[in-house]
């Protein structure tokens, strides 16, 4: 573990280093985690690096592989860790307790990259920190070995073609996924941080997977890649903005600026030039609630004739009020004409008197009834 400054706070990471026994040939990486599952994904990452891997695989005894370690060389390992062993056909070989000299091709270069890279380094992000990291494993990888007199890289062209080759593998089996719901707006949570998936997939369930403790992979059920993300270092202080909703919001502001330039259009064509005077005033006195001033007014020639809600406005102008209702007031001392029925009173109206039906005129005719049966 080291504690690494990444744009002036200090983060904890965990720096992963396989290296082949006879050409030291080395491979980094780095996790914020360290998880069975980042153990295993170093090794599967190591093992595509290679191109091939070793029969054997030399360990320390971090719990993530080793869960006992006896003091008569019985060993408990992890069984996700037994299980990629299995996978690939590796034999696993723990180093003796407090005894890291057994494994010592690993440890010697772990203080060569902490005296050459770690110690007093700084970065502004962990991708300027992984690039760097990559720039000093291919460095290191062509520089010399004090003791083999010759590079890494130069070695590994004579130990690859004896190295096993890669098995067919399902990723599934190896990388594990935890499922997550999506919540009615969008988002899915992970260690308290939210992260938007397409809205598709509100309320459904998506699986996640964890990558080092840097990046978050969201599939769907059948394994579809649905988003990436770089995982927040820190807790957020506010919800993150989700795209669709943005697009959203985008175009229900054009369907409501829309409508309402349908609405003063209808306004002014309605009431000419005076509802025109009228549309100014109640913009300057009720901004906010104008639209609903002018579609309340609107109604009003449901039951007002236009000529009247027009003599109404040109009076509301001269005393300067800018209000529907003080229009509506206007029109209530107006008396109201009676609308006209054009609907037939002898089908619109009951008669005055009851009306009586025998029942038998619901009894169904024999012809009907055999129709029937």
């Amino acid at each position: 573990m080291w504690t690494l400054p990444v744009d002036g706070k200090p983060v904890k990471i965990y720096l992963h280093e396989v290296v082949l026994s006879f050409s030291r040939m080395k491979f980094y990486t780095f996790s914020l985690s360290i998880t069975t599952a980042d153990v295993i994904r170093v090794l599967v990452e190591a093992i595509d690096f290679f191109g091939g891997y070793a029969p054997e695989l030399v360990i320390d005894n971090g719990k993530q592989m080793v869960i006992t370690h006896q003091k008569d060389g019985i060993i408990r390992y992890n069984d996700e860790f037994l299980k990629f062993c299995g996978l690939y056909g590796i034999q696993p070989s723990a180093c003796e307790n407090y005894r890291p000299r057994t494994k010592g091709k690993v440890e010697r270069p772990f203080y060569y990259v902490q005296e050459h890279l770690l110690r007093g380094l700084e970065v502004g992000d962990l991708n300027e920190f992984a690039v760097k990291l990559s720039e000093f494993q291919e460095a290191y990888n062509k520089r010399p070995h004090s003791s083999l007199g010759r590079p890494p890289a130069e070695m590994f062209v004579e130990e690859k073609g004896c190295l096993l080759q890669i098995p067919a593998v399902e990723p599934a089996l190896l990388h594990h996924k935890e499922p997550r719901k999506v919540s009615n707006d969008g988002y899915i949570s992970h260690d308290g941080n939210l992260y938007p998936v397409p809205l598709r997939y509100c309320l459904r369930r998506v699986w996640v997977e964890n990558i080092y403790g840097r990046r978050l992979k969201v599939y769907d059920e059948a394994g579809t890649l649905l988003a990436e993300f770089e995982l927040e270092l820190k807790k957020q202080t506010v919800r993150p903005l989700h795209p669709e909703h943005e697009t959203i919001n985008r175009q229900y502001q054009e369907k409501k600026l829309k409508l309402r330039s349908a609405l003063v259009e209808e306004f002014i064509s309605a009431f000419g030039a005076d509802g025109q005077k009228y549309l100014a005033g109640l913009r300057a006195k009720n901004g906010a609630n104008l639209y609903w001033h002018l579609a309340e007014i609107l109604s009003y020639q449901e039951i007002y004739s236009r000529e009247d809600i027009i003599a109404a406005i040109k009076e509301c102008l001269k005393i300067g009020s800018y209000h529907k209702n003080s229009i509506k007031r206007l029109l209530e001392c107006k008396e109201i004409t009676p609308l006209s029925c054009a609907c037939d009173p002898a089908s619109g109206n009951m008669p005055p008197g009851k009306i009586k039906r025998d029942l038998s005129c619901y009894a169904l005719k024999e012809s009907e009834v055999a129709a029937v049966s």
